[in-house]
């Protein structure tokens, strides 16, 4: 009965298989917020870049209408560096959820190869179990064995189903992990070999981030540096009978700067013999020049100053430690590959030996010299071994998905 219902559940799989290269086109469905989130940091950049700004205002006061309008530059170099690290941030970030994953949908394509091998195996030892427990249960007819070792094998039978019903509930699991990544059905015996791009400490994403924090906080002390100098500013106005325009540059802690406005006066106020609000009179016109420079030295200026130097040294501090690490990580990683890779040529060894000594054994049984329970048992060695290539093939893509991680490269076939 029980190898019936082994029997029907394994109908019940469906028919088609996935590979590898199934599992490698998978895309994460995190990859689109990551790609609006590049899209936005880009667009912010730009904006960030260009320093435009632009003003409208419109009334009316005592019957009369007037207006403004004014365009305004600013060039703020800490704020251009933030929003260009923003973007290799966000480049990264998409590299990584891509990458994750794939190596997930990989994980899932060796589980699941890995459980349907267990589950092989598993039932084969079983049919061995019950074929040896009907040739001990007549020996014992016989009076050729006794009834305690009879008890061993039934008990030995009962192991077995214990061992194949878990086997095939991590079938079941294998495959609905499987399932959150698209892929459908069994999985196929197949392994690949990738590409490991160029190991470079610097590229990897930690060494970048304190990158990044080390050119920042030498951005901030070169600001805070221009601070402490004056603040210079040049400005050009036109006053006229009905209108005003107001042009200026100035040079800040942050950048240089420039301004451009033009608004209206209300013609009442135009048509009076001065004008209140310009000193005017009625067909008057003034150009206005003006140059000013401040000096801003509050008392926290310095203590501010030595306090984002200490910063600074100590991100490039980090920065040094985090490459020395990181060198030693991708030695580490690339011997991890290496010996990953070594054991999978050895579990295809050992799968290869396997079939050999199953197709053995079956001449065997042809031949009369061997039993069915040893050309179950040889079958149970195939499966084990195969299971063996599975678990060798999910070491080589964790291995892959680490070094990967630390060059932040991407998955690619040889």
């Amino acid at each position: 009965m029980q190898q019936w219902m082994v029997v029907l559940a394994m109908l019940s799989v469906p028919v088609w298989a996935f590979g590898p290269r199934e599992a490698l086109a998978f895309r994460s469905p995190e990859l689109g917020p990551a790609q609006a989130a590049l899209e936005a940091a880009r667009q912010r950049a730009d904006a960030v870049n260009w320093g435009l700004s632009s003003n409208l205002s419109a009334g009316r006061t005592d019957g009369n209408n007037h207006y403004s309008v004014g365009v305004g530059w600013q060039l703020n170099f800490t704020s251009r560096l933030e929003a260009a690290l923003a973007i290799a941030r966000a480049e990264r970030q998409v590299r990584q959820v891509r990458r994750e994953g794939q190596k997930n949908a990989l994980l899932a394509h060796a589980g699941l190869w890995l459980a349907q091998s267990r589950l092989s195996a598993s039932t084969r030892r079983l049919e061995s179990s019950q074929a040896r427990l009907v040739a001990t249960q007549q020996r014992v007819a016989l009076g050729a064995v006794s009834a305690i070792q009879r008890e061993e094998v039934a008990l030995a039978v009962r192991q077995a189903e214990l061992a194949q019903r878990q086997a095939q509930a991590s079938v079941y699991r294998a495959r609905a992990e499987a399932a959150r990544y698209g892929l459908s059905g069994d999985a196929q015996a197949q392994t690949l070999r990738f590409v490991q791009p160029e190991g470079v400490a610097e590229r990897s994403p930690a060494y970048q981030e304190a990158l990044a924090a080390q050119q920042l906080a030498q951005a901030r002390v070169e600001e805070a540096g221009r601070t402490l100098l004056p603040e210079v500013n040049v400005g050009a106005g036109y006053i006229g009978t009905g209108a005003q325009i107001q042009t200026g540059a100035s040079w800040t802690g942050r950048g240089p700067g420039a301004s451009f406005s033009l608004g209206s006066i209300p013609s009442e106020v135009s048509a009076l013999p001065v004008n209140p609000v310009t000193g005017l009179r009625p067909g008057q016109n003034e150009w206005k020049l003006s140059l000013g420079a401040r000096l801003l030295f509050p008392l926290e200026a310095l203590p501010g100053l030595r306090q984002l130097e200490a910063d600074r040294d100590l991100a490039a501090v980090r920065l040094q430690r985090t490459l020395d690490d990181l060198s030693l990580r991708l030695v580490g990683a690339r011997a991890e590959i290496a010996d990953a890779l070594e054991g999978l040529s050895l579990a295809q060894a050992r799968l290869e030996l396997a079939g050999r000594q199953q197709a053995l054994v079956q001449a065997r049984v042809q031949a009369g010299s061997a039993s069915p329970i040893e050309a179950l048992e040889a079958q149970a060695g195939v499966s084990e071994a195969e299971a063996g290539v599975a678990q060798a093939w999910q070491g080589y893509v964790a291995a892959s998905a680490t070094y990967l991680d630390l060059t932040d490269g991407e998955w690619s076939v040889q």
